[in-house]
């Protein structure tokens, strides 16, 4: 857990600053629709929508969404056609009351039934709760929010932060521009503490941020550095750029790092099927890490998100290139499709693999890692409802000792009451 040391002084810093914020004079007026939004890791305003009214202080929403995933030959060297079949159908509800003026709490639970077989073996049946989100956030001023208790954090690119946490959550905005401090604890399979310090400077068509985030997990202790860029260069091409440095962790002789992910996009024209190239690269060199918060997950201005560098792979972004091309089509709001291409290499040869979803060792002889192909796509029949599918096969390059082929298969409907 976060100390109580560590926590007090977190606060109080976050305090300090945001006084000396309010003291600013400025024309921003805040609330108002023409100001550009800053970004935060945390908003209040953003979380799921309540849209039932019970009364004129408590809003509620209840979902349910059915889902199955398949996968081939995902664990390597065992000599084994390895085969997983899940089904999980899930049952959630968001309630949003207004607790007092300026205070407002928050509830999000989800339970979930899953069944899953293997090629060895079938699971018994799964009923597993889950509490996502509980907090209470409470506006100081117009522009101060202060907010405690389980916090879903999200980065403008799913980064840096795309995870449930516990703790405290402090930002103060002025047009265009926000300023955050957390002391937080991860929550289920993220065992690590983390203080985080977030600057952003967003307007209509361009962003810019800062992160600062002292990472302690059990013996290890660690510093995240990391920036952001995105910007819509004209109304047919944009970009999006994250890079980060990480310090520490000395014990596993990994005290330095650095990583890039350059993400661009092309609409073709804007035509009935409004087509669009997607130009991607990231690169990690082997003494990095992310921060362990991150999800990765890319909509790429779709219907459905998916992990940017492979559907199948999924790799960590340590020691490791990966290169993506993807071509997707956005008709309207309600489908997206995307079919993309994904190279990987280990920059420096190694005998371990990477931290993936595909589980092997490497030769050490080769860095080429392998491919991918993929098609994900969404369909809105109804504001209620949506349905999401993605297939995709890996093909392991020279790298690998087991060089078959592993394949995923993904499906979920769901609906909105």
């Amino acid at each position: 857990m976060v100390t109580s040391k560590k926590t007090v002084q977190g606060t109080m810093f976050a305090a300090l600053c945001g006084l000396c914020l309010m003291a600013e004079t400025t024309g921003a007026i805040a609330g108002s629709k023409d100001a550009p939004q800053a970004s935060v890791v945390f908003d209040i305003a953003k979380r799921k929508k309540a849209k039932r009214t019970v009364t004129h202080w408590l809003r509620t929403s209840v979902y349910g969404n059915l889902r199955f995933q398949g996968e081939r030959d995902i664990a390597r060297d065992d000599g084994v056609s390895d085969r997983k079949d899940e089904f999980a159908s899930y049952l959630g509800g968001v309630g949003r009351a207004n607790i007092a003026r300026g205070v407002t709490g928050f509830v999000h639970g989800e339970v979930s039934l899953k069944d899953k077989k293997t090629h060895a073996r079938s699971y018994d049946r799964i009923m597993q709760p889950q509490l996502k989100e509980a907090l209470v956030s409470v506006a100081l001023t117009d522009r101060t929010q202060v907010s405690i208790g389980r916090l879903r954090f999200s980065d403008p690119h799913k980064w840096v932060a795309d995870a449930s946490v516990d703790g405290l959550h402090f930002a103060h905005r002025l047009q265009g521009r926000a300023l955050e401090f957390a002391a937080v604890s991860g929550t289920r399979d993220i065992t690590a503490d983390y203080l985080i310090a977030h600057i952003s400077d967003t307007d209509h068509a361009r962003g810019i941020g800062f992160f600062a985030i002292a990472e302690s997990d059990g013996s290890q202790r660690r510093l995240h550095l990391s920036t952001y860029r995105f910007a819509q260069v004209s109304e047919l091409f944009s970009y999006q750029l994250n890079a980060g440095v990480v310090m520490g962790d000395a014990e596993q002789d990994r005290s330095f790092g650095m990583g890039v992910d350059v993400r661009a996009h092309q609409e073709l024209s804007t035509g009935r099927w409004n087509p669009q190239v997607t130009y991607g690269f990231a690169f990690g060199t082997s003494g990095f890490q992310q921060s362990g918060l991150h999800s990765n997950k890319t909509y790429d201005g779709g219907q459905t998100q998916f992990h940017r560098y492979g559907y199948v792979f999924q790799p960590e972004l340590t020691n490791i290139a990966i290169g993506t091309l993807a071509y997707g089509l956005r008709p309207s709001r309600r489908f997206s499709m995307d079919l993309g291409l994904h190279a990987y290499m280990q920059p420096s040869r190694s005998t371990i693999g990477p931290d993936a979803r595909i589980k092997g060792t490497t030769t050490g002889n080769a860095r080429f890692l392998g491919s991918e192909i993929s098609l994900a796509g969404a369909w809105r029949p109804s504001k209620k409802s949506k349905m999401e599918f993605g297939v995709a096969r890996f093909t392991p390059g020279s790298a690998y000792s087991d060089r078959s082929k592993a394949r995923r298969v993904y499906a979920r409907i769901s609906y909105y009451f």
